[in-house]
């Protein structure tokens, strides 16, 4: 069964900041305990910062792995502009986390 929730269920009114990345990244791992499989409506937010985006989205993705997430965590209603941010974000981490384990 998937089950629905907006982000600013999950988040406090300003997607902004590294805190509240982390805080909506562990409500989201929440229901992921509860849930096999989560929509979340990003409510086509313009208001996202970077650092937040790092924090919620693209470490739970290094977390899970991209396959799990894919399979288990659905975004949508999310713009291509920030659909670009969050690949950018997520192969920059990538990059710098394998070239620390050389």
């Amino acid at each position: 069964m998937t089950n629905f929730f907006k982000i600013s269920e999950l988040s406090k009114n300003t997607l902004v900041g590294r805190d509240i990345g982390k805080e909506t990244r562990l409500k989201i791992k929440d229901l992921l305990l509860e849930h096999e499989n989560i929509i979340i409506d990003m409510e086509d937010s313009k208001q996202f910062s970077p650092s937040f985006i790092d924090e919620a989205v693209v470490k739970l993705v290094i977390e899970l792995g991209k396959e799990e997430f894919k399979r288990r965590l659905k975004l949508i209603n999310i713009s291509e502009g920030m659909k670009s941010l969050m690949n950018s974000i997520l192969h920059r981490n990538l990059n710098r986390d394998s070239s620390k384990k050389e």
